[in-house]
């Protein structure tokens, strides 16, 4: 249990679990009371670094949009009192495991991450036979969940129609908002639909990361026609008025060349422009890993753009410095390649001489 989805629980000597601790043993922690003091002093909390760089270089981080989008709620809300917003990750079963990800939110991440960084992660699924009481219990006022993966729609899907139900039963849900960030690889069947029906808005949130060729590279093993297939469902779903499409797109050492592409493929097939966010973790995938003529290039590439989000990013890249990392980029980048019989060079030819 953290703040916030981006923030970097990592740093700070006190971790809480939702299988260890009660949400409000949470709520009531010296650890969080820190965090809020260090906001209302006007400080940034060292967990909120993700943020902070972003904002830095006048990108939009996740504590702006969801400021600009809740404004009012959060102007009036007694920040002494339970949740108003929540992000619920109900397990790590995906059937992706994207280049950026690693086995703690991707089932399938598993075996690689064993055998190329030593570590072993276990798959998780979402359990604790009170979270129900716990969670509706400490969100009284509830006005948002955020709702990730793993996949989504593999992942703890009972548990999931559970809370949904609770809230349509209890005549909340019309004042719910929800949100889903989906890999986009499987269309939710009936039921779901049936459940969003009650709530006041549905945002699907599609997180893609390339276009053709270099979207099967980063979001292996994906298949492009299979994603564009359902994106077009999506574009043209009619069964539901309160509900919306949004992108995510991960701006990382193998994505940044290429974000015009990828903002152009959106706006051609109906789609809103994408939200960039910055690779945190992996460090050796950062965007600004490249270094000398690597990084000159894609600088030029980021600033010629149309877009001025996309514009943006060069900044970032001229302002923050990974190349220490460049090393252990390359090295990965050629072991992921000989186990998953990818070839970089050829999926990404414009960054290739540098590798």
């Amino acid at each position: 249990m953290t703040p916030c989805c981006k923030f970097q629980s990592g740093l700070y000597d006190q971790q809480f679990t939702l299988q260890q601790h009660s949400i409000s043993d949470y709520l009531g922690s010296k650890f969080l009371a820190e965090v809020k003091d260090d906001f209302k002093k006007g400080l940034w909390p060292v967990g909120c670094e993700r943020c902070r760089i972003e904002e830095e270089n006048k990108i939009d981080s996740k504590r702006l949009l969801d400021r600009q989008r809740w404004s009012d709620q959060y102007d009036q809300w007694n920040f002494g009192d339970g949740l108003l917003t929540a992000s619920i990750a109900f397990g790590n079963t995906c059937n992706l495991k994207c280049i950026t990800c690693s086995s703690y939110s991707s089932s399938r991440w598993q075996q690689e991450y064993k055998d190329i960084y030593h570590v072993d992660i276990k798959h998780f699924r979402f359990y604790k036979q009170n979270f129900l009481e716990d969670f509706t219990g400490a969100a009284p006022d509830l006005i948002h969940i955020d709702i990730p993966g793993g996949e989504p729609f593999l992942s703890g899907v009972d548990e999931q129609k559970s809370l949904l139900q609770y809230y349509i039963d209890q005549g909340r849900a019309k004042e719910i908002t929800l949100h889903y960030t989906t890999n986009g690889t499987i269309f939710p069947d009936e039921s779901w639909w049936e459940l969003w029906s009650h709530f006041k808005e549905i945002d699907l949130q599609l997180s893609i990361d390339g276009v053709g060729d270099r979207y099967e590279y980063i979001r292996y093993p994906g298949v492009w026609a299979d994603l564009t297939a359902n994106v077009d469902r999506y574009v043209n779903q009619t069964a539901l008025t309160n509900f919306r499409l949004s992108v995510s797109h991960t701006v990382s050492a193998y994505s940044v060349f290429y974000l015009d592409e990828f903002v152009n493929w959106c706006y051609t097939v109906g789609l809103p422009a994408p939200w960039l966010g910055r690779v945190h973790r992996p460090q050796h995938m950062r965007p600004s890993v490249w270094a000398g003529p690597a990084r000159a290039k894609i600088i030029r590439q980021l600033e010629s753009s149309e877009y001025l989000a996309v514009r943006r990013w060069a900044g970032l890249i001229i302002n923050t410095d990974d190349t220490d990392q460049f090393e252990t980029f390359k090295q990965r980048l050629h072991e992921h390649d000989q186990y998953r019989n990818l070839d970089f060079r050829k999926t990404f030819p414009e960054l290739a001489e540098y590798i």
